[in-house]
């Protein structure tokens, strides 16, 4: 019998269970990571550096840019700006994060597949019953507005991220980003875009300027939310739709685009206190620190991070508040990646991520990688 499950292929980078570290002292010399699964990956980066942009500054003297300006597919990356708004809205009592939510309505930016399960898995962390597809058994059944922002985060939920756009709009998510350098963002609907890939006869043709895809998008996310007919058709549709990484890859392409610079712009702003206002900052650190809470380095106030994930690319959007005052940021975007990379290289990168903003000897094999 045909299972839906297994297109769920294009995903997002969530927060891996589990990591661990061990002390790592500062050698004299930069030697090769103990970890196999880092070296690996350092070992991959230098040996495809126009595959990888990258912005680095462990909060001292250390800094890393390479390709820092060039566009890359941003995936769920891009969701701590759909963060900073919320939190731009709640400081400013524009949003009530208890406010009640259907599920009904959250689910309906859900198209059935292609989120990597995530919101299945954020309803299931909830206790909340659901189909296989994470369709809420009792859609009438309410949740706070706040938790849409921590699925969005922890478990990179697509549905929460284009619900919180469509009550924010792209206007408040703009000057959200704005706040920390990053001017007009594409904060396109993520929703769209899988209906696009079901749906091809309707999407955007391949290369299309990012206006017309969106706005197409736009309009495949509204009928989808409103029109039940719409939403069998879609559901019909599912096993013919593209499956294999390879089948994926012109409609990845397609996806909103930005730079490591850009990036780390927004993780220093949240990081460094100088977002604004600063009253949102308490709620966006909440949030972006939550995950990887149990692996804060020796020394730090906190640990931020945002990763995302689609075929062949993988995001990575790391901050660290040192307790004297000192911020580490890593923005690394990497592209051309074999699907066993993409589905379980998060972890090790992370490692990566994480050991050279805490570590001065891994910040240097990094760097000499590139």
């Amino acid at each position: 019998m045909f299972s839906r499950r297994r297109f769920l292929i294009a995903g997002s980078l969530a927060i891996p269970g589990a990591l661990a570290f061990g002390s790592t002292p500062v050698a004299a010399e930069p030697r090769r990571p103990a970890d196999p699964e880092v070296a690996a990956w350092l070992d991959w980066i230098a040996a495809n550096r126009d595959s990888v942009s990258i912005v680095a500054t462990d909060g001292g003297r250390g800094r890393i840019r390479h390709l820092e300006q060039r566009p890359r597919v941003l995936a769920s990356a891009v969701k701590i700006i759909h963060l900073a708004a919320y939190a731009t809205a709640v400081a400013r009592g524009r949003l009530d994060p208890a406010e009640p939510i259907r599920l009904g309505d959250w689910d309906a930016r859900h198209p059935y597949v292609s989120d990597g399960r995530a919101h299945y898995s954020a309803y299931n962390a909830l206790g909340i019953p659901c189909n296989e597809y994470g369709i809420a058994d009792d859609p009438d059944r309410t949740v706070p507005l706040d938790t849409l922002a921590a699925a969005m985060i922890d478990f990179s939920d697509n549905a929460a991220t284009d619900y919180l756009r469509d009550r924010l709009g792209d206007p408040a998510l703009h000057r959200a980003a704005a706040a920390g350098g990053w001017h007009r963002p594409d904060t396109r609907s993520l929703q769209g875009e899988v209906l696009q890939l079901i749906l091809p006869e309707r999407a955007a043709p391949h290369g299309a300027p990012a206006a017309l895809r969106r706005a197409i998008g736009d309009h495949l996310a509204r009928r989808f939310i409103h029109d039940l007919e719409f939403r069998k058709e879609v559901w019909d549709r599912i096993p013919e739709m593209p499956a294999t990484t390879e089948e994926q890859w012109p409609w990845t392409q397609g996806h909103a685009k930005g730079t490591a610079a850009e990036l780390a712009g927004l993780h220093h702003a949240v990081a460094a206190g100088t977002f604004r206002p600063r009253s949102a900052q308490p709620v966006i650190r909440g949030h972006l620190e939550r995950g990887l809470a149990s692996l804060l380095p020796e020394g730090a106030a906190g640990l931020g991070f945002k990763g995302g994930s689609l075929p062949k690319t993988v995001n990575l959007g790391l901050n660290v508040r040192w307790q004297d005052g000192r911020t580490g940021v890593l923005a690394l975007m990497l592209t051309n990646l074999s699907e066993d990379q993409v589905g379980t290289g998060g972890p090790a990168l992370i490692r990566l991520g994480i050991g050279a903003l805490r570590d001065p000897d891994q910040f240097t094999a990094l760097t000499q990688a590139l």
